[in-house]
């Protein structure tokens, strides 16, 4: 355990010191983790699948919400139960790595105890994770290149350990699993409400509903 802690902090070190610059770039990048953009995905997806008629995005949709449903009840449980302090707020570790970790992403790691696990890197895990089994090597070679820059972002801004971060990403594949064994079940009840004349109103309202409780869980986890 402490050879894989040291491992830990020394690539938290490493990705730290790389000089830092706050460009428009790494605000992308910060907003692109965050649970908002994936949001504006689901409402994109939902608009092309119903108004183009393009069962694929539909799907998508549904699928993000499905896994961003699962995934809100695991992930607030570890950032409320696993007390992690954040690399910038634990000055032994500052000490002894001899270098100063300051709070590169104040709006979205001002809580000091919860680090552990990385959300960006969770949230964009599991996002891409769906959207590359929806449309496959296009999916693939489009948004998979966000997973690792969410992994070395994270420690570089120093507001998690590449620890945090690596949690992360594999709870964010077990929770797309998790989802897509789900997914099948959800479709096959969806299929049975279109025959309803008000599915499209059921649909959207659903949507509109799911977004604003999102939004709110959101804004509490910030």
């Amino acid at each position: 355990m402490q050879q894989l802690a040291r491992i830990d902090t020394t690539l938290l070190k490493w990705a730290y010191q790389i000089p830092f610059k706050n460009s428009y770039l790494i605000k992308a990048l910060i907003f692109m983790g965050d649970a908002p953009f994936w949001m504006l995905i689901i409402v994109i997806s939902a608009l092309l699948g119903q108004f183009l008629n393009a069962p694929s995005f539909e799907t998508l949709a549904i699928s993000l919400m499905l896994g961003f449903a699962i995934g809100n009840l695991l992930f607030s449980q570890l950032k409320i139960r696993v007390n992690r302090q954040r690399p910038y707020a634990n000055a032994s570790l500052q000490e002894k790595l001899n270098i100063t970790i300051n709070n590169r992403d104040p709006g979205h790691g001002s809580k000091e105890q919860e680090s552990f696990p990385s959300g960006h890197v969770f949230w964009t895990t599991l996002c891409v994770s769906l959207i590359c089994y929806q449309f496959s090597w296009s999916g693939f070679f489009i948004v998979s290149w966000m997973v690792p820059a969410m992994i070395f972002l994270r420690p570089h801004l120093g507001v998690h350990y590449p620890s945090d971060a690596l949690a992360g990403f594999v709870i964010g594949i077990m929770l797309a699993i998790i989802t897509l064994l789900l997914l099948p079940l959800v479709l096959g009840y969806l299929e049975f409400l279109k025959a309803f004349s008000g599915y499209v109103y059921g649909y959207w309202i659903f949507v509109l509903t799911f977004l604003i409780v999102g939004i709110k869980s959101w804004r509490k986890r910030v």
